[in-house]
């Protein structure tokens, strides 16, 4: 087994005397997001989550597809940045943690095309114990492109591009939302699709976001999804900013009865599976016309399903890689979507 580094062997060595290796299928391990049987993963904010009794704590990962992934590592509430590199390596989450009981996530934070990871399992001391963490009341399914991932939220510059390292889907707009209501949350996204028709590949229509809905990874179209395994209370879609795109410096209008109609049908497919979802229908910041014209008369067509318009960039620092929202913004925009789900909780849509 490849290691990280000359630390992480010597820790290996010693620790076939002292530690034990929790296999992935434990009770105590939570898992939020799209997982398949052998326990890989790629979809942004895929969650790995458990309590943890004890001082270290490693992860096995295995990149499964992909140059590398990011991941983010969350131990009581604190994120730090982790690359899962090539091969199966052992990855130190937390050390030098005191007595009591500790809340440690892995969070996917990287996007479907940017690296597929298998997880192996725990590694921890003799000491160690692992109890299951209470699961949220709430369940969001927000569904989008590269605003939702958060694309290059990180970067520096307008000009820098998305990467693995300045992609911070932890801190998109959606999963601070999620954590400020409390809710899991499984993200859907993909730079650069839409929901009729895709930014690139000359406007194609064969791989938009309803079309690879079922997948349950980014990279292999032929490991289905069951949607009953995780049924939304309240579903945000966020789609429309690719379809309107210049292709190649030309662009082609929007249809909008084609446009209304893919929507509609992916509404309706949605509430086959989770009849009692609230839905929020959702554009901006990139750009919002002339779809956030159309919302509405989408969210006429069905109950429970309201219109957000996100609010457009204020200045420099909104912005990220590529005029994407930066961090500042993925903040502000959390705000206006936790606004939104409670007051349509509260049955004011």
């Amino acid at each position: 087994m490849k290691r990280l580094s000359l630390f992480a062997v010597a820790w290996l060595l010693v620790a076939s005397a002292w530690s034990a290796q929790i296999a992935p299928d434990h009770p105590t391990i939570r898992y939020v997001g799209r997982f398949t049987e052998d326990h890989r993963f790629g979809w942004t904010g895929s969650t790995i989550e458990v309590d943890f009794q004890g001082s270290e704590l490693f992860a096995e990962l295995e990149l499964a597809d992909g140059a590398a992934a990011g991941m983010t590592v969350v131990v009581d509430g604190e994120p730090r940045f982790l690359k899962v590199s090539k091969g199966r390596n052992s990855y130190k989450l937390a050390d030098g943690l005191d007595a009591g009981t500790h809340r440690i996530t892995l969070f996917k934070r990287s996007e479907g095309a940017i690296g597929t990871v298998r997880f192996h399992g725990f590694d921890i001391s003799d000491e160690g114990k692992l109890l299951r963490p209470e699961t949220p009341r709430m369940r969001m399914l927000v569904i989008g492109d590269s605003i939702t991932c958060g694309y290059g939220n990180e970067a520096k510059t307008l000009d820098e591009g998305n990467t693995v390292e300045n992609e911070n889907g932890y801190m998109s707009y959606a999963p601070i939302a999620a954590r400020e209501l409390g809710a899991d949350i499984m993200m859907f996204c993909w730079s650069g699709r839409g929901i009729f028709r895709n930014r690139q590949l000359k406007y194609d229509q064969a791989t938009t976001i309803p079309k690879i809905f079922d997948q349950t990874l980014p990279l292999d179209a032929n490991i289905k999804w069951d949607h009953t395994r995780f049924v939304p209370d309240v579903v945000v879609i966020n789609l429309g900013t690719n379809d309107m795109a210049e292709q190649n410096g030309k662009k082609e209008p929007l249809p909008k009865e084609g446009y209304i109609a893919v929507y509609k049908q992916f509404i309706t497919r949605i509430r086959s599976y989770a009849p009692e979802s609230k839905v929020i229908i959702s554009i901006g910041p990139m750009g919002d016309e002339p779809v956030s014209e159309w919302l509405p008369e989408i969210a006429g067509a069905f109950d429970d399903v309201s219109v957000l318009v996100y609010a457009p960039f204020a200045g420099a620092d909104d912005t990220g890689g590529h005029h994407h929202p930066s961090v500042k913004k993925d903040k502000a925009m959390a705000a206006e979507l936790v606004v939104a789900v409670e007051s349509m909780l509260k049955g004011n849509n």
